[in-house]
């Protein structure tokens, strides 16, 4: 679980650094990458955190959508 808290982190700083579309292609696949019963507590707040930094203007685009679909699951 360690590992894909990293890759999240890393997920935030390409938000930080600009590109939200790859900020969300890292969040959906660490987040995919783990069982059903790891995507729960801090790992499913800190994916979160990614897709609610993301202006709801650019929640249309196809990677947020993805990214939010998987985050309902």
């Amino acid at each position: 679980m360690t590992r894909t808290l990293l890759h999240i982190d890393a997920a935030a700083c390409a938000h930080h650094d600009g590109d939200s579309e790859q900020a969300c292609r890292r969040t959906i696949a660490a987040l995919t990458a783990l069982p059903d019963g790891y995507r729960i507590g801090l790992v499913h707040q800190r994916t979160q955190d990614p897709y609610e930094a993301i202006p709801a203007r650019h929640h249309h685009e196809p990677a947020v959508r993805e990214l939010r679909d998987v985050l309902a699951v």
